[in-house]
């Protein structure tokens, strides 16, 4: 299970001093000299994080979840196509019985076909929520990153006239700096946002593929054997074996597609 992480407020994320040092030194003090850098401060981070913010594509979990539903339908037809059905001479003269076992083999493939669509398709989704983790891990790098660029131009926004010389009356750059800050916030807001329901969109998938897993992994490969058990003898209680293997799965399958 998939545990929702909530993300830690920007003024709380603990900093260290030499941290906030080193962008001042590398990033603020040079502003004062060529202003219109200030426009640039902190841009890496906003760019990164937008490349970052990228949920889980949705069309790849409903695929999923209409393949699991096809299959289910499926499924709930196999007594029709499955049941040992015994023909008498002029049924089988009329060619009744490889009508019936052309029926059986193209049910099976067609419901193998449904199988293979699934594996592949969670196979997929496996791969997308480790990308997305992948990405959710970078982001938090990020907005630790920019929480210190935040309070390192607070701090020098109180600090940079004590060692600024001859400031010209009509200088905004204090005004510019917390709008800056201003605008560095709000960027963070609602990259947050984004980053909340990137979690939620892997919470969704997650959820799914794990449900899904104890089907594919247990009950698809007992029914199967059934299948073929079925198919190779005519005893009566393999044949009710084989539609309690497909009730199990039935089941389970269809809790996969609920939504918590």
């Amino acid at each position: 299970m998939m545990h929702f992480k909530e993300l830690v407020p920007l003024d709380q994320i603990e900093i260290q001093h030499h941290d906030l040092l080193s962008i001042k030194r590398n990033d603020l003090v040079p502003i004062l000299n060529d202003q219109s850098r200030l426009n640039y401060y902190a841009d890496q981070l906003i760019q990164a994080q937008s490349v970052m913010l990228k949920s889980i594509d949705s069309h790849l979990t409903q695929l999923l979840s209409k393949t699991i539903m096809e299959l289910i339908e499926k499924l709930n037809h196999s007594r029709k196509y499955l049941k040992n059905k015994k023909f008498n001479a002029l049924q089988k003269w009329l060619g009744w019985d490889v009508e019936y076992d052309a029926g059986q083999i193209k049910y099976l493939k067609d419901l193998d076909i449904l199988i293979d669509r699934a594996n592949h398709l969670s196979q997929k989704l496996q791969i997308e929520i480790q990308k997305s983790q992948s990405r959710f891990q970078q982001l938090l790098g990020y907005r630790e990153q920019m929480a210190k660029y935040i309070v390192a131009a607070q701090e020098f926004l109180h600090e940079y006239p004590e060692f600024v010389k001859n400031q010209h009356p009509l200088d905004n750059f204090s005004e510019r700096l917390s709008k800056k800050i201003n605008t560095l916030q709000t960027v963070q807001s609602n990259n947050d946002i984004a980053i909340m329901q990137m979690q939620l969109s892997q919470q969704l998938s997650f959820n799914l593929l794990d449900r899904y897993k104890e089907a594919q992994q247990v009950l698809i490969p007992a029914w199967q054997y059934h299948v073929k058990l079925n198919q190779e003898s005519t005893m009566p209680n393999h044949f009710a074996e084989l539609n309690q293997s497909r009730e199990k799965l039935i089941k389970a399958l269809q809790k996969t597609l609920e939504k918590e």
